[in-house]
This record gives C-alpha cells, sequence and structure tokens, in this order.
C-alpha cells in the first residue's frame, strides 16, 4: 500500500513529495498515509 501511495501523491503532487514530506515532515506524512489507508476501509 505504500507504493500506492507514494505513485498517487506523485501524480497529485509532484514526483517525490511523499519521500520529501517523509524527511521533512513525518508526523505530517503519516497522518496523510492514515487517512489514505483509512479510505479504503468503507
Amino acid at each position: 500500500m505504500l507504493e500506492l501511495f507514494i505513485e498517487l501523491t506523485n501524480q497529485i503532487f509532484w514526483e517525490g513529495y511523499a519521500e520529501n514530506l517523509a524527511l521533512e515532515n513525518p508526523k505530517a506524512f503519516q497522518f496523510e498515509y492514515n487517512e489514505f489507508l483509512n479510505g479504503f476501509n468503507y
């Protein structure tokens, strides 16, 4: 699922968005990733 999240954010924002966010703001990355995962739990 992490690879899918990275691919999706690359398409929505820019190439390397998720990796950059993970390095600069790990808490925000985790929050966005959790939101992404929760979207699949319907």
